[in-house]
C-alpha cells in the first residue's frame, strides 16, 4: 500500500485533524520565535487585552470578512493555497527526506485538479459570497500534515480520475 493511501486510510474523521492543527496552532503562537516576534506579540497582547490565540482569531475573522467582501478575494484566497505550500515545497526540495517532496509533489497535483475545475465555475461564484472562505478554509485543509487532507483528496479523487482516464486511452499503467 502507497504511503498516501495510508495516510488517507489513517484519517478517521477530519475534526480529530483540525483539533490537532488547533493544538499546534496554540502551541506555535506561545512558542518563542525570536526577540522581534516575542515583543510584537507582548506588545499587541497589552495594548488589546487579548491573549494571542484571541488576536489570531481576530485577524482570522477580518481575512473571513475580506474574502467575502474584498475586491481582490479572489487572488488573496489564491495566495493562501499557494503561498506557504510554494515555500514548504521550496524547502522540501532543499531537504534530505524525499517523503516531504512526495507530500508537496501530491498537494501541486490536487491543487491543480481544483484549479482546473475552478477555471469552468467562475458563474458560480457570483452567487455565493462565501465562496472564498470555503476555498479557502479547503485549500488549508488539504496542505495541513495534521489533517492528510491531500492524501485523502488524492487517492479518492485524482487517483481514480486519472486511472478512468488512461484506462479510457489504453494509457494504464503496467505494475
Amino acid at each position: 500500500m502507497s504511503q498516501l493511501k495510508k495516510e488517507a486510510a489513517a484519517v478517521k474523521s477530519p475534526i480529530e485533524g483540525v483539533t490537532a492543527a488547533k493544538t499546534d496552532f496554540v502551541s506555535f503562537l506561545y512558542a518563542s520565535h525570536g526577540k522581534t516576534y516575542d515583543e510584537y506579540v507582548a506588545k499587541a497582547e497589552e495594548t488589546t487585552g487579548l491573549k494571542r490565540e484571541n488576536l489570531s482569531y481576530v485577524l482570522y475573522g477580518l481575512l473571513a470578512f475580506y474574502l467575502i467582501f474584498g475586491s481582490a478575494a479572489k487572488l488573496l484566497c489564491n495566495l493562501i493555497g499557494f503561498g506557504y505550500p510554494a515555500y514548504a515545497s521550496v524547502k522540501a526540495i532543499r531537504s534530505v527526506d524525499k517523503k516531504d517532496d512526495t507530500q508537496w509533489l501530491t498537494y501541486w497535483t490536487v491543487f491543480a485538479t481544483i484549479s482546473l475545475f475552478d477555471f469552468f465555475s467562475q458563474d458560480i461564484y457570483r452567487f455565493f459570497p462565501f465562496i472564498y472562505v470555503f476555498k479557502a478554509v479547503f485549500l488549508v485543509y488539504l496542505y495541513l500534515p495534521q489533517t492528510h487532507g491531500t492524501a485523502v483528496f488524492y487517492t479518492k479523487i485524482v487517483d481514480p480520475l486519472v486511472t478512468r482516464i488512461d484506462n479510457f486511452f489504453g494509457t494504464g499503467a503496467k505494475q
